[in-house]
């Protein structure tokens, strides 16, 4: 037996519909490398935000811009915090009350805070629905002045965040409207001055 080898090629033919998948399929990779390492690294254009993320748009800029200017243009455009936005300037509070509503009463719980000061809470009613109504307040206000935030006729449980959108006290009026007593437990976690029932 012999065996023969022929020093010609070896070729594949590929159909149409395959050479178009191929060439479509190129076509979107140097799309992708183009838009996502090229464009921000050569122009300075990111328009997916990949290159910012990789530190890429940082290789177009001049040689002459300072390297703490060119972070802290970043920083700034992403919008990160300063120490004053961070800082605050009370300790974290975080208190649990009960206020008793007898029928058709009602009692307000206020929080003297500072524009900008939050907090967390939870507030659930035992024994029926309560009117209630968040508000706040402003420290020159007019008697009956206010600001209000969420009114509901009838609930029995509310829980939230809350910052302050001006100086002043900030919290609830609940009103028992029914026939029996209601008790309604408050749950309070945040920055504020101090936590009251106004007279």
């Amino acid at each position: 037996m012999s065996q023969t080898s022929s020093n010609l090629p070896a070729t594949v033919s590929a159909s149409p519909s395959a050479l178009a998948k191929a060439c479509a399929g190129a076509l979107v990779v140097a799309g992708a490398v183009t838009v996502l390492f090229i464009m921000p690294v050569e122009a300075g254009v990111d328009p997916t935000g990949f290159g910012s993320l990789l530190g890429l748009t940082r290789m177009s800029q001049s040689e002459g811009e300072d390297a703490e200017t060119i972070a802290g243009a970043s920083l700034a455009s992403r919008g990160t915090p300063t120490k004053e936005v961070i800082a605050l300037s009370k300790a974290l509070e975080s208190q649990e009350m009960t206020i008793d509503l007898p029928p058709h009463t009602g009692k307000e719980i206020k929080a003297r805070m500072i524009k900008g000061d939050g907090f967390v809470f939870e507030w659930a009613s035992e024994g029926g629905p309560v009117k209630v109504d968040m508000h706040g307040e402003r420290p020159d206000a007019e008697e009956g002045e206010f600001t209000s935030y969420w009114e509901e006729r009838q609930l029995e449980t509310g829980a939230g965040k809350f910052v302050a959108p001006f100086d002043g006290t900030h919290g609830w009026y609940w009103r028992n409207k029914g026939d029996t007593p209601v008790s309604v437990k408050l749950k309070i976690s945040g920055f504020y001055q101090e936590l009251f029932e106004p007279k």
